[in-house]
């Protein structure tokens, strides 16, 4: 019997926050007393663990937390744009919603303003907002900002649909560009890019995400209008992957994704185009990343 389940059923929230805090906690001590990583330890990971090189487009998950940095961690920006040069991109989630879900997000009629509501998919994610270069998504709660010649082009079109992860997004365009996605101090349970599949099967998909109504939001472009942008937000009673890691290692090829343990900290890498494509394949035989219990 899973007790994490039991947990969840018995206990109170101020309980389950309590064991979460002690859980999290344990872990930032046990990174904390890891072999710190040099700069050049870190750009050879970037290299040679999670293989990226000159010209890619990639898309970084990030948790300080989970790094024992010998730097600051807003080299880490830098030492990808080394690695990845003048020709490539890179993106980073920054979503608007701090500590309440897309939807209690959107309940409460926010304004986003695409030039300065803060990111709080972490510090890193903030810091890289902020770069002079940086081009954000207009979406109200999954927006991505990127960094790079096609960050423009990658961003452009995220609030023209109501589904945040479809062929407008720019997840979907990782895809088509054969993006890569990584993680730093963060397992697969946070990759976001999994939800493509979702939004590309829609209705046939076994699991309803999303909440029925489409939200009209405020936003602020970058021309300081204000438009408003569709969107639906996702039911988190439902959209659980409580298990992504031992998902992709059990259905999933080492090619297309793999949860890394280097010098006893988590990391994660992904090519975009094979994880997509083998996700659908799965999905055609159903098999998600999503318990039985949550199906329609």
């Amino acid at each position: 019997m899973d007790l994490q389940k039991i947990a969840k059923a018995v206990l109170p929230k101020s309980a389950l926050a309590q064991l979460r805090r002690a859980k999290w906690e344990r872990e930032r001590r046990r990174v904390a007393s890891l072999a710190p990583l040099t700069e050049e330890d870190f750009r050879n990971i970037l290299i040679h663990d999670l293989g990226l090189a000159a010209g890619d487009l990639v898309y970084v998950h990030s948790g300080m937390d989970g790094l024992n940095l010998a730097f600051p961690f807003y080299r880490i920006l830098f030492l990808m744009q080394e690695v990845i040069g003048s020709s490539g991109t890179v993106l980073f989630p920054t979503y608007p919603n701090h500590r309440m879900s897309s939807y209690e997000y959107l309940r409460q009629g926010r304004v986003f303003d695409v030039r300065r509501t803060p990111s709080y998919t972490g510090i890193l994610t903030e810091f890289a907002r902020r770069q002079r270069n940086a081009v954000r998504s207009l979406h109200p709660t999954k927006s991505v900002c990127a960094i790079g010649p096609a960050a423009a082009e990658i961003t452009a079109t995220h609030h023209l649909s109501p589904y945040p992860y479809d062929t407008c997004s720019p997840y979907y365009k990782l895809i088509e560009g054969g993006g890569k996605i990584i993680g730093l101090g963060a397992t697969t349970n946070y990759i976001s890019f999994g939800y493509c599949v979702d939004d590309a099967l829609k209705e046939k998909f076994p699991v309803r995400v999303y909440y029925d109504e489409i939200f009209d939001a405020q936003c602020i472009n970058y021309e300081g209008e204000r438009v408003i942008v569709g969107t639906y937000a996702h039911d988190m009673s439902t959209t659980v992957h409580p298990e992504m890691p031992r998902f992709m290692k059990t259905y999933v090829s080492e090619s297309a994704c793999r949860d890394l343990s280097i010098r006893g900290m988590r990391f994660f890498r992904a090519s975009a185009p094979k994880l997509f494509a083998e996700m659908m394949a799965l999905a055609e035989r159903d098999i998600i990343a999503y318990p039985r219990s949550v199906y329609r």
